[in-house]
């Protein structure tokens, strides 16, 4: 691919969009994700998959400005139109989209859209927001709002692409994280056949994959032998057991307390507390 290719962009930004797209969707995987930084994640990738799309119908469609002529110069290049153009904003790109394309963002989806716009720029330019945002919303957004408008744009939903990518790994640990949260995804979607085949079509593979046969005999078999080890457990192992979890729990505490501490240095040393 030419980068000095006018014609390139929609191609160069849609494969930009669906990289941050999988990326935000990867780390809103994790239980202990920073709800904020995820969310100006997926709207970045939401801003550039929009703008990619409406690209394809012609690339100066996602400018507001573009270069003056130039004289010296034969043709218009990529570079030119990134140093000395200017693209729409996120908040004008349902507009441009529907303009360019005929595809419509409404209603509750739009009113999503835009939110989400509002709280990503609060987010960048003060790092707080007005209101908080749950993590269920970014799931929302993500699957009722973008991940239908790149099956639309493209013909594949990014669970697609994520699942599918070689140069994730391990790829068993992002399974398990997506078959965990099948429920969810479909209770988003609950009228999305697309979505939910795909859903279905990936997921009964991966729960297979996924799944132990349980002998359950086995487990009851391994149940009553434990019972039976701690009823004949003497009175100076069951004294030696307790003195032992209670060293632990006091290293624990103390380990606790010496990263409290040098956290605590380190806010006072660079004035933060």
């Amino acid at each position: 691919m030419n980068p000095n290719s006018v014609e390139n962009i929609a191609q160069a930004m849609k494969m930009k969009g669906i990289f941050l797209f999988r990326d935000a969707l990867i780390e809103a995987l994790n239980n202990d994700f920073d709800t904020r930084k995820c969310l100006v994640h997926v709207v970045h990738a939401a801003e550039i998959i929009l703008k990619a799309r409406i690209a394809q119908e012609h690339p100066l469609l996602i400018f507001t400005e573009v270069p003056k002529l130039n004289p010296a110069k034969t043709s218009l290049t990529f570079v030119d139109l990134l140093e000395n153009g200017h693209t729409l904003s996120y908040d004008k790109l349902p507009d441009r989209l529907w303009a360019a394309t005929g595809i419509k963002i409404e209603n509750e989806n739009l009113e999503t859209y835009k939110q989400f716009g509002k709280i990503r720029n609060q987010i960048i330019h003060t790092s707080m927001t007005s209101a908080e945002v749950p993590n269920a919303q970014i799931w929302l957004y993500s699957f009722k709002v973008l991940d239908p408008l790149v099956r639309l744009f493209w013909g594949h939903s990014v669970i697609e692409f994520i699942t599918n990518d070689p140069t994730l790994l391990p790829l068993s640990n992002i399974r398990f994280c997506l078959v965990s949260r099948k429920a969810k995804l479909k209770a988003i979607l609950p009228n999305d056949q697309l979505f939910s085949q795909i859903l279905e079509d990936n997921f009964k593979e991966w729960e297979e994959e996924l799944s132990e046969e349980v002998d359950e005999m086995a487990i009851q078999k391994h149940n009553e032998m434990m019972d039976e080890y701690e009823r004949s457990k003497t009175p100076q192992q069951l004294a030696l057991e307790e003195a032992q979890m209670e060293e632990y729990a006091n290293e624990y505490a103390n380990e606790v307390e010496i990263k409290e501490s040098k956290w605590k240095a380190l806010l006072e040393e660079f004035q933060l507390s």
